[in-house]
């Protein structure tokens, strides 16, 4: 899910992707993705192994669509702030930091493009959700926005939260911990109400509509309806993104 995994012990690259890695993080993040497909193989397998059984054995709605947005949201959160943590064990950042440009360029690129692969690799696993939930063009183009500006939010907020821990092993106690509260008030437990505090935390939350936007997918009731989840899903991502540049300064001079 990072650069990090192509990299040795000391921070440098392995020998035989020594001479391919690309100058910029995104690229990097790819390569290294692509050189290793037994990993990714895993990473493919573990949520289409999820998502078969709940589809095909007819789970409710609800908490089938509960279970896939827990998991949608631990790939983003874990998986970029180990990645995180890792980083500045291993001296990574601070080669980022004396790269030409922005501090937001950089990591901005590497955190889009881990979001990127986790939606690569989601991909088969929400294909059965929307074919087997008979989900037509409007579900199913929610459901996709949703699942992207989710993956971006994880991937900020893991990155966040790294910047807080004093290692990798703090990460995942971190992420369980924020996670939680925010799961809870996007209705994934309990159901949202149809009105009060809670109503408007969830319509705030971006799990609330990836969580409504599964569920449409699934073929049950949403919570919302698809253009309200679509249109909350573009003000997540824009505010994830300009959320990178204050994070990108702070990922750096931490480092």
């Amino acid at each position: 899910m990072s650069v990090l995994t192509g990299l040795g012990p000391a921070g440098g690259a392995r020998p035989g992707l020594r001479r391919l890695l690309p100058g910029t993080p995104w690229g990097r993040e790819w390569l290294v993705t692509l050189a290793h497909p037994r990993a990714l193989a895993m990473r493919v397998a573990v949520p289409l192994l999820l998502a078969v059984p709940l589809v095909t054995g007819g789970a409710p709605t609800f908490w089938a669509a509960m279970l896939l947005t827990v998991l949608v949201a631990m790939v983003g959160a874990v998986g970029s702030g180990m990645t995180l943590a890792r980083a500045r064990a291993s001296g990574h950042l601070a080669r980022l930091a004396v790269t030409p440009g922005p501090a937001w360029r950089a990591t901005g690129s590497w955190v889009l493009a881990a979001a990127a692969v986790d939606a690569v690799q989601l991909l088969p696993a929400l294909g059965v959700v929307m074919v087997g939930g008979g989900a037509g063009a409007e579900a199913a183009g929610s459901l996709l926005l949703c699942v992207a500006s989710t993956l971006l939010f994880a991937n900020v907020l893991g990155c966040a939260l790294a910047l807080l821990a004093g290692g990798a092993a703090e990460v995942l106690l971190d992420v369980a911990v924020v996670l939680a509260p925010l799961l809870f008030l996007g209705g994934l437990f309990t159901g949202v109400p149809r009105q009060g505090w809670r109503l408007v935390a969830a319509r705030l939350d971006p799990f609330g509509h990836l969580h409504s936007a599964l569920i449409g997918g699934l073929g049950g009731d949403r919570t919302f309806a698809p253009g309200e989840d679509a249109a909350a899903a573009l003000c997540g991502a824009v505010l994830a993104l300009l959320a990178l540049v204050p994070l990108g300064r702070a990922m750096l001079r931490r480092r």
